[in-house]
């Protein structure tokens, strides 16, 4: 029950954040096209350093863990590919191909960056979670950008592996790394104070963000479109329930396969989280569901205050 109640918390507190833009784009202060300001924000500073600040503080790469961070990432781009090609047969009902293209794309790719990672510095604090969590961030970024793009175009050419290479959050990453490695926080502790600052404005800054774009829509639209659900039970509980389960199984016929439940809890916050935020982006800049986009994204976000925290306690009652 103790771990319901911290996963609850946190949550809630997540949601909560939502309710400033919520107010002042209703009291018509804010618009709802200056959150694309706020995603930018976030794409381009907040989120490269909050990566950033997760791969160089409180985390020792010896021989083991980079072992295990190299099998986290080959897995999760297993996982990936796993429900890229399920989501086919589970959304050929849609005869839209851009339509068909966005439910899957809202069913394979998660917020990581935006809650995610947010999320597993309240609940676990810098550490090895945490890390593993950021790889599965830059491996979302970087499927996203592959996958997701021809996901959302339905064209293969839209594909641009120069950007992919160039990705902010993939810099970041690499650059946490080679810092960690040199030892050169302990000569100059300002860096991570310095990073540390533009990481603490993703969780307000991405949840006023979804607070903007819930004050721009109807509630009925957003509740009555039965597809939400639909996506949101592939997205929030098929998705992280089935990762969960082939996960929980390797170890238990291959113990030496992930050692730790850290592991297992990464991918749990990885996989369990609503739709990607930058599902819109994605439709504007490559013609897609623009109108799907946005309703799943807000109808996974808000359904994932439910799921997380429950997921989560189901998962504390399982020995891993």
């Amino acid at each position: 029950m103790d771990a319901l109640i911290v996963m609850l918390k946190n949550v809630a507190l997540f949601i909560l954040l939502a309710v400033p833009g919520f107010l002042l784009t209703k009291a018509k202060i804010l618009r709802e096209n200056e959150s694309g300001i706020l995603s930018k924000l976030l794409m381009y500073v907040g989120v490269p350093f909050l990566v950033f600040t997760g791969t160089v503080d409180k985390v020792e790469f010896t021989g083991e863990f980079s072992l295990t961070l190299v099998a986290v990432f080959l897995i999760g781009t297993a996982f990936t590919f796993l429900f890229f090609f399920l989501s086919a047969p589970l959304s050929r009902f849609e005869k839209d191909v851009k339509k068909r293209g966005m439910i899957r794309f809202s069913a394979v790719f998660s917020n990581n960056g935006f809650l995610g990672i947010p999320l597993a510095i309240a609940v676990f604090g810098n550490g090895p979670i945490l890390t593993m969590v950021v790889v599965l961030n830059v491996l979302t970024n970087v499927l996203m950008n592959t996958l997701g793009v021809y996901l959302v175009s339905g064209d293969v050419s839209r594909i641009k592996p120069k950007k992919v290479l160039l990705q902010p959050v993939l810099i970041a990453f690499l650059l946490g790394i080679a810092v960690n490695l040199s030892g050169l926080t302990k000569l100059v502790p300002e860096i991570s104070a310095y990073s540390g600052h533009f990481s603490n404005i993703v969780t307000p800054v991405s949840m006023t963000v979804v607070g903007i774009k819930l004050a721009s829509i109807r509630f009925g639209t957003l509740l009555k479109n039965k597809r939400t659900y639909y996506v949101s039970a592939l997205k929030l509980l098929l998705c992280p329930v089935l990762i969960t389960g082939i996960l929980l199984l390797a170890k238990v016929y291959f113990p030496g396969f992930l050692p730790g439940k850290a592991a297992v809890l990464a991918f749990f916050i990885a996989f369990s989280m609503p739709t990607a935020g930058l599902a819109s982006s994605f439709a504007d800049a490559f013609q897609g569901d623009t109108e799907g986009a946005v309703i799943y994204t807000l109808g996974t976000t808000i359904l994932s205050a439910l799921t997380i925290p429950l997921l989560y306690f189901a998962l504390s009652a399982l020995p891993v």
